[in-house]
């Protein structure tokens, strides 16, 4: 029986069990008996578990992150191309703006 299993190895097995793996392939890799991964499962699960549920939580938000900054990026192309293209219709806003008045000419 195999002592020098650490909390991240512990972590781990219970995921992949969670994931579907046999807990038989489970503890015949990690050389330790099945109480011994019944007990990890009783102790260990719920933290297993919020593990999986928080990884899934940060990949969702990687993707909203990586959309927003493609999104981001378009718009400050799409600014930049029409400051340079209606210069004119931005300094006249700038003035109006000056003046406190925005209304359409």
């Amino acid at each position: 029986m195999k002592t020098n299993n650490t909390p991240a190895i512990i972590i781990g097995s219970i995921q992949e069990f969670y994931n579907g793996r046999e807990p038989e392939e489970i503890y015949t890799a990690l050389e330790i008996d099945k109480n011994c991964f019944d007990g990890w499962i009783r102790d260990f699960g719920d933290i297993a578990n919020e593990l999986l549920k928080l990884k899934d939580e940060n990949e969702t938000l990687r993707t909203m992150f990586t959309n927003l900054s493609l999104v981001n990026h378009s718009l400050r192309n799409s600014l930049d191309s029409l400051t340079r293209k209606d210069a004119s219709v931005f300094d006249l806003l700038l003035k109006k703006r000056g003046k406190g008045n925005l209304s359409y000419p």
